[in-house]
């Protein structure tokens, strides 16, 4: 039987590295530190590895929760701030709107009025800082886009390249990026006249470096690339 202090809580991480890492529990530490205080009996926790800009009832544990919700007669849902129920505004304020006519109470344990009360006031103040949070989010993904660009850009210029020659960004580490010293290795058995299978088997059995004859003529291929690149970027220079 539940009573009116009976409360679900929410948490939500983009990835799940946040969701292992202290992001959770700085969010569950601020929920339970309102739980505490307003004496709340808590009776589920719920965790979303989902981006903040999607629907709220398109995510697996909010629905948990609010199927749950339903079931026990709980009324009370609390999560850390708002960023966390969405990063969107129209998400957020659609979310708040339809739980409210349900008779639901939404509790921000960072702005516990933000969501409670119905006034133009609160309602001007829960729309701005959703607003940021939304601003927040478009801002980072900017700035990792950018990031990703200069990351590529600059590998490019290293010889880290995928196999369409574009710079690298992300993935699993090319050989010469783990081992950037094989490049020179390679290069000299290579000038005396060894095989890509010789040079493997020397790699291996001589100095220790597990490289297949196949990547091995890949990363020849790579920086024969890699020279014709940087000659043509200094006749590109020459010119400017």
């Amino acid at each position: 039987m539940n009573t009116n202090k009976d409360c679900l809580i929410y948490m939500r991480t983009s990835t799940l590295t946040n969701k292992d890492g202290d992001s959770v529990h700085r969010q569950k530490s601020s929920i339970m530190k309102l739980v505490k205080s307003n004496g709340y009996s808590v009776k589920g926790e719920y965790w979303d590895i989902e981006s903040g800009k999607m629907d709220t009832f398109e995510r697996p544990e909010f629905m948990n929760m609010i199927s749950d919700s339903e079931r026990l007669g709980i009324k009370v849902l609390v999560f850390s701030d708002q960023s966390r129920l969405s990063r969107d505004i129209i998400v957020q304020e659609s979310t708040f709107r339809l739980l409210s006519t349900r008779g639901y109470s939404l509790i921000s344990s960072e702005s516990s009025d933000t969501f409670l009360e119905d006034t133009p006031t609160s309602n001007l103040i829960r729309q701005i800082m959703g607003s940021f949070c939304e601003f927040d989010r478009s801002s980072t993904v900017s700035k990792l886009k950018v990031s990703r660009i200069r990351k590529r850009e600059s590998n490019r210029d290293k010889g880290i390249v995928t196999r369409n020659r574009k710079g690298k960004c992300e993935g699993r580490k090319r050989i010469l990026e783990i081992h950037p010293e094989l490049e020179s290795l390679i290069i000299k058995l290579n000038k005396n006249g060894l095989s890509l299978r010789k040079i493997s088997s020397h790699l291996k059995d001589e100095l220790g470096y597990d490289v297949s004859f196949m990547s091995v003529g890949n990363i020849l291929n790579d920086i024969e690339w890699m020279r014709k690149e940087r000659r043509r970027l200094r006749r590109t220079e020459e010119v400017i």
